[in-house]
């Protein structure tokens, strides 16, 4: 008897998923979102660390022209008094400068430049050198006067020269 009833169902055949049909299933779907967002992720992260680096440096050039200004003003104050006030021993400063856009105005940055002036030491015994040795500090400042340290986007500036009666300072030639 159960034979018989087993018999006399049609059963019907019903495919889920047809092979004729072109198209993804879930799975593939899935995985192909997965890696397109982590593409994606990838080239935001790559287009951040680019418009940081060259945030940084347009501020490293802007910090550089910063220092280079204040190089040819202490040279040319040693050329005419080298017992200046700015070239007494010691530490000076901090003067504030600013980098303004020439054509809009807006600032670009803003800087504290301090200076420190010292002997040049000579090895011979006995022997002592008409010179300074001038180190020049720039750090980039906030409008109020606080030090700004974002780390990927500006930097503290540091350069020395030697400033002498017989040698006078000069600005590197840049080669293009």
């Amino acid at each position: 008897m159960a034979d018989e009833i087993r018999g006399s169902y049609n059963y019907m055949q019903v495919s889920v998923c047809s092979k004729d049909i072109p198209g993804f299933s879930f799975i593939e779907l899935m995985m192909a979102i997965a890696v397109l967002t982590f593409g994606l992720l990838a080239a935001g992260q790559l287009f951040y660390v680019a418009a940081s680096s060259g945030s940084l440096a347009n501020a490293k050039g802007t910090a550089a022209i910063a220092a280079q200004n204040m190089l040819e003003y202490l040279s040319d104050l040693y050329m005419r008094d080298a017992s200046a006030d700015d070239l007494l021993l010691g530490n000076h400063g901090p003067l504030r400068t600013q980098t303004a856009n020439p054509v809009s105005g807006a600032i670009l940055n803003r800087y504290a430049v301090s200076w420190n002036v010292s002997r040049v030491s000579d090895p011979r015994p006995g022997k002592d050198i008409d010179a300074r040795l001038i180190r020049i500090t720039v750090s980039p400042i906030q409008a109020d006067g606080s030090m700004n340290s974002r780390p990927s986007f500006n930097k503290i500036l540091n350069i020395s020269t030697i400033l002498s009666a017989t040698t006078r300072w000069q600005a590197p030639l840049l080669s293009l």
